[in-house]
């Protein structure tokens, strides 16, 4: 084999290497796979992140962002769209060197809306197929929580869960007196020592990269695992631009450009798994076009790149009453500690389908976040800031967006990047039931603070937003290949030997963190692979 890897046929071929592609990755390469994963970026190293660094460390107060060159941030395109953004880290690892590691698992009517709720459709699984693979990445990864008995949000396999801080105790005492459940969040963060990674030390920089590796990464957890297998190739800086095709229509390369040296070469593969997030892998499908799939590869349906959801968010600050003037405390830890799950599902009075979540206090304690609020100056003014800070609350709703198909990505071949690429373009408008509910979660958003006596109360959000990395949608599973895109499985209809392997995927989303259930459904199609590929010839292959 050459060094550069061109002249093996690999078993399976990932591109994209965030939480999906890492953890299928290192799955198939364990079981016996070769395995070549891609990336458009390069792994990062330790200098490049600035740990522990604050904004004014450096020229004009602004940090360093390796993964995010400028060629990436000018090639996508929002057209007859609200206000949402896409978070399209370029680095191995993708978005999983930089989360806030939210790990919630989907409750069973999650899987159910058709049925449930009248909306949307229902998966083609279940929460009972799906639960193994919960159990399964949350030991593999490490998730700390705490086991609470909830139908709306089901218990997996924790850690010990972190601890809540004085003002959470506050906020929890209001929720106990409404009868809001308040918990400890679920986040794959380190609680104590495991797999070989040490604790949390508590520095508030969770998404800014962990210099210790206590959250979960695919650099630091899947990709020395899969290394160790001797199965595993990473090709870093291999922008991939179109999957190629045999008369018959099978995936049998993918054509890269090298975003180094520009030049382009073809990757050759068994199969293909198309790991690069919800707008990147409908844009790779779209621009896959061959006399065998003029509309696009994996495309018979019309469906790759439709049904783009995500989720709306609204953003508070608060200063609650019996902390302000208080004698500042050390209030170290991880970001968010606390979370409130959807508590609306007596559906009583609502004139929309769906529900909400809170997490709590994922903006870091250091920061004066009131200064900007306050009127006056000199040494009035910062008396008001030194006796608000020790009263800070912060709190960020993530709420259900209805998947409907004019909400969709396409290409623009008019509008190449800087590889001569066609660019993604984002439509998408919010509808009635995504603003009614961001509606209702703001209003109660404040009968929690006010009933937790907040004095302030900032409102950062005066229309509706989203999508804080959350979007999924674009290739959806089913059972009918005239109405979705993969299967059960993740599995292409129309191409037998190619995968859709993330957020993708999803049929509906409700208003947890996709990225657990991504990497449970990744686990789920490395199983499917691999036993698929038992007593195949390599021809069949």
């Amino acid at each position: 084999m050459r060094q550069d890897g061109t002249s093996e046929i690999y078993d399976v071929c990932v591109i994209g290497s965030g939480p999906a592609g890492g953890v299928l990755s290192k799955e198939l390469a364990e079981s016996g796979a070769k395995v070549v994963l891609l990336d458009a970026g390069r792994q990062l190293a330790y200098k490049d992140f600035h740990f522990h660094a604050w904004p004014y460390d450096f020229p004009k107060r602004v940090k360093p962002s390796p993964g995010y060159p400028k060629e990436v941030v000018e090639s996508i395109h929002y057209e007859d769209s609200d206000a949402v953004t896409i978070d399209r880290i370029r680095a191995v690892g993708g978005r999983s060197i930089h989360w806030n590691a939210g790990c919630f698992r989907f409750a069973e009517w999650d899987f159910r809306e058709r049925s449930v709720a009248g909306v949307e459709e229902d998966w083609p699984i279940t929460y009972q197929e799906i639960a193994p693979y919960y159990s399964y990445v949350e030991k593999m990864i490490g998730v700390c929580g705490s086991r609470d008995g909830l139908a709306v949000l089901p218990d997996g396999e924790f850690l010990p869960p972190l601890k809540m801080r004085c003002s959470d105790r506050i906020v929890k005492r209001a929720c106990d007196k409404l009868g809001i459940p308040f918990i400890v969040t679920r986040k794959a963060l380190l609680t104590k020592p495991y797999d070989n990674r040490p604790p949390c030390h508590y520095c508030g920089h969770c998404m800014e990269g962990c210099d210790v590796h206590a959250i979960f990464s695919v650099p630091a957890s899947m990709l020395p695992k899969a290394r160790k297998t001797g199965n595993f190739t990473l090709l870093e800086n291999q922008m991939a631009r179109e999957i190629l095709v045999d008369q018959e229509g099978r995936a049998r390369a993918v054509s890269v450009i090298d975003t180094v040296t520009r030049q382009e070469r073809e990757i050759r593969a068994r199969r293909f798994a198309v790991c690069c997030a919800s707008v990147e892998s409908a844009r790779l499908l779209l621009n896959s076009r061959s006399p065998q799939h003029p509309n696009g590869l994996a495309n018979s349906s019309g469906m790759v790149g439709r049904n783009l959801t995500g989720h709306v968010v609204a953003q508070f600050l608060s200063y609650l009453d019996e902390l302000i003037g208080t004698k500042p405390v050390n209030n170290d830890g991880a970001l968010d500690h606390t979370y409130i799950p959807r508590f609306n599902m007596d559906r009583k009075n609502q004139p929309y389908v769906g529900g909400f979540q809170f997490q709590n206090q994922f903006y870091g304690f250091r920061y004066p976040y009131q200064a900007r609020y306050l009127k006056g100056f000199g040494a009035d003014f910062k008396k008001q800031v030194r006796d608000l800070q020790p009263a800070f609350f912060q709190t960020g709703v993530f709420g259900k967006v209805l998947a409907r198909p004019d909400n969709r990505v396409t290409v623009d071949r008019n509008r190449p990047d800087a590889y001569g690429i066609p660019t993604p373009v984002v439509h998408f408008r919010f509808g009635e039931n995504d603003i009614a509910l961001w509606k209702d979660m703001k209003v109660k958003t404040q009968e929690i603070l006010h009933a937790a006596k907040a004095r302030m109360v900032v409102d950062t959000a005066a229309a509706p937003t989203g999508f804080a990395s959350h979007e999924v949608g674009t290739a959806r599973m089913g059972n009918d290949p005239k109405t979705s895109v993969l299967n059960r499985f993740c599995q292409s209809h129309d191409v037998k030997n190619l995968y859709v392997v993330d957020g993708s995927c999803f049929v509906t989303f409700p208003e947890k963190n996709p990225t657990l259930t991504i990497m449970a459904l990744a686990v789920r199609a490395a199983r499917q692979m691999r036993d698929e590929s038992k007593g195949l010839s390599n021809s069949q292959l």
